[in-house]
C-alpha cells in the first residue's frame, strides 16, 4: 500500500511539474508579423513586443540583406534593410522576401520561435479611385491596402479582423492583416518571372468581434489587366474582353491552357461572391479547381440546399463559400416564377440585388464596372459566318464569336454550375432532342435584368452536333440559383 501511495504521489508530482513547465514556456505578443520596406536603402522599422515568462528575447536567424537587434530595455526589435555586404553580389541579386526568426527563451532554456516576414516592395492603396466588391491586382512584390471598415456604398462595417478566406493558387496572396482600418496583403512574384504575378483569384473576409463574417472582397490577381483590355460595342457600351475572374480571352485558340484561362468565376444571380472554375478545361467530372487558405491547406467545396434559414441575403454574406442550391423538389418552390430555382427563399426575392440601371451594393464587378443589363447585350447576335464554321473546328474553340455589325467578339463557352446541386456542367445534351451523342459547349452569361416570369435573364448560346440546332438567345430566362459567368460593362 505504501508503494502504491508513493507511486500515486510521484505521478501527481510529475503531472504538476509538466503542467508547471508548460505554463512557464516563454511567449511573445508582437505588434507586427510583417514589415514592408520601399528599398534596400530604406530606414529602420520597429516591432514592439510583450514577453511572458521569458528570460530573454533574441534573434534566431535572419535572411541575407537584413539586420535585426533586440532592445530588451524597451521591448523592441529593430530591423534594418542593409542590402548586400558582398562586393560580388548586388542588391538586385538578393531576394526581396526575407524571414526574421525571433526566439523567446525561458529559465529552463526552452525556446519558442516566431516568424516575421520581411519585404522590399511597393505599397499601393488599391481603392484610391473607388471602392467595390472586387479589386484587380496586377503588380508583383507589392503591399496592397484597401478600406476594410466600410462597404463600397459608404456604410460602416464593425471589422475587428480580416483574413484570407481562399485563393486558387497557394503562396500568392500573403500576410493578410488589419492595420489601422485597412486590409493589408502582399502579392508575391511568379517563381518563373519576378516581373509577373501568378494568375489567381482570392477572397478576403472581414470579421466582427464575435468572429462572424460580415463582408468579403474578391481579389482578381491577373497579369493581363482587364480594366484596359476592352471592346466598345455598336451601342456605345464598353465591355471587358475577359470574363470576371478570367485570366485571358482565348479568342478562339485551340490551346487547352488558353481555353482554361478564359474561364471566369461563377456567380449566383444577385450574390457578390465568386465560385471557382472547373478543375479541367473541358469541365469533365463536374469537379472544381481547388481553393486553399493562407497556410496552403486545400479546402473542400461546400454545397447546401436552400431552406428558409439559409435562403437569405444575410446568410449569403456570412457564408461566402457556400453554394446555396435549389433542388427541384424543394418545399419552397412554387409552380412558376420567384421561388423556382432561386437560392433565395420565397418572400425574400429581391430583383434589385444587381441593379439593372445602377451599380448595386452586391454587384461583383470592379469599381467603375457593373453586371450588364439585357439591353446592354441586345446588339449581339451569332453571325452567319461563325455559324457556318466547320463543326470539328468549332468544337475545339470552346466558344463563339458574337457580332454587332461593327465587329466580332469572342465569348467563351464555360458552362454553368447547376442550380440543382452547384456542380459544374458544360453539356447541352437532352435525351430525345439532339440526334447524336452529347457535345459541349454552352455559354451562360448573367445580366442584371429580370424576366417577365420572375426569373433572371441570361445571354445563352450552345453548339450541337448537327449545327442546325445551334442556339443563341440574347434574353434567356434562367433560375437564379445557377452559377453563370459575367462579362462586366463600364458604368
Amino acid at each position: 500500500m505504501r508503494s502504491l501511495k508513493f507511486l500515486v504521489l510521484t505521478l501527481v508530482s510529475m503531472v504538476a511539474f509538466a503542467a508547471c513547465s508548460e505554463e512557464k514556456r516563454a511567449s511573445l505578443v508582437l505588434d507586427k508579423t510583417s514589415l514592408y520596406f520601399s528599398s534596400w536603402e530604406d530606414t529602420q522599422q520597429i516591432i514592439s513586443y510583450v514577453a511572458h515568462d521569458a528570460e530573454y528575447v533574441a534573434v534566431g536567424s535572419i535572411s541575407e540583406g537584413w539586420n535585426a537587434t533586440v532592445n530588451a530595455a524597451t521591448s523592441r526589435i529593430i530591423v534594418i534593410p542593409v542590402g548586400s555586404t558582398d562586393d560580388e553580389i548586388s542588391n538586385d541579386m538578393l531576394s526581396k522576401e526575407g524571414l526574421l526568426v525571433v526566439n523567446a527563451v525561458n529559465k529552463e532554456n526552452q525556446s519558442t520561435s516566431y516568424d516575421i516576414n520581411l519585404y522590399i516592395c511597393d505599397t499601393e492603396e488599391i481603392d484610391s479611385e473607388g471602392a467595390a466588391n472586387c479589386y484587380v491586382v496586377t503588380k508583383p512584390n507589392t503591399n496592397y491596402t484597401f478600406d476594410a471598415m466600410h462597404r463600397h456604398d459608404g456604410s460602416e462595417l464593425a471589422t475587428k479582423s480580416v483574413k484570407l478566406l481562399w485563393q486558387s493558387n497557394p503562396d500568392v496572396v500573403k500576410n493578410v492583416a488589419l492595420v489601422e482600418g485597412k486590409a493589408m496583403f502582399y502579392i508575391s512574384a511568379s517563381a518563373d518571372d519576378s516581373s509577373r504575378v501568378t494568375d489567381t483569384n482570392a477572397v478576403v473576409a472581414a470579421y466582427n468581434a464575435k468572429g462572424e463574417t460580415i463582408w468579403s472582397w474578391h481579389l482578381w490577381v491577373v497579369n493581363e489587366n482587364p480594366l484596359t483590355d476592352t471592346d466598345t460595342y455598336s451601342n456605345g457600351k464598353t465591355f471587358m474582353r475577359k470574363n470576371l475572374g478570367a485570366f485571358t480571352n482565348s479568342d478562339g485558340s485551340k490551346s487547352e491552357q488558353k481555353i482554361y484561362d478564359s474561364y471566369g468565376m461563377y456567380y449566383q444571380w444577385g450574390r457578390k461572391d465568386p465560385f471557382p472554375r472547373p478543375y479541367y478545361f473541358d469541365a469533365s467530372g463536374a469537379e472544381s479547381e481547388g481553393w486553399c487558405n493562407e497556410e496552403g491547406t486545400y479546402l473542400s467545396e461546400d454545397f447546401v440546399a436552400r431552406t428558409a434559414k439559409n435562403g437569405t441575403v444575410e446568410y449569403a454574406i456570412k457564408n461566402p463559400m457556400q453554394y446555396i442550391y435549389n433542388d427541384e423538389n424543394s418545399e419552397y418552390n412554387g409552380d412558376k416564377g420567384i421561388g423556382v430555382g432561386d437560392w433565395l427563399a420565397v418572400g425574400n426575392g429581391d430583383d434589385n440585388l444587381w441593379g439593372e440601371n445602377t451599380k448595386s451594393l452586391y454587384d461583383p464587378c470592379p469599381y467603375g464596372w457593373k453586371v450588364p443589363s439585357a439591353d446592354d447585350l441586345s446588339v449581339l447576335y451569332l453571325s452567319a459566318q461563325e455559324d457556318a464554321t466547320d463543326l470539328e473546328e468549332a468544337r475545339k474553340q470552346y466558344g463563339w464569336r458574337l457580332s454587332d455589325d461593327l465587329s466580332n467578339y469572342f465569348w467563351s463557352a464555360c458552362g454553368r454550375r447547376r442550380y440543382t446541386d452547384g456542380k459544374v456542367e458544360n453539356m447541352n445534351y437532352k435525351e430525345g432532342v439532339y440526334p447524336s451523342q452529347p457535345q459541349p459547349w454552352e455559354g451562360y452569361y448573367w445580366t442584371s435584368s429580370i424576366s417577365a416570369d420572375g426569373n433572371a435573364v441570361a445571354l445563352y448560346f450552345d453548339l450541337t452536333t448537327t449545327r442546325l440546332n445551334n442556339k443563341f438567345v440574347g434574353k434567356s430566362p434562367r433560375f437564379r440559383a445557377n452559377g453563370f459567368q459575367i462579362r462586366c460593362v463600364k458604368e
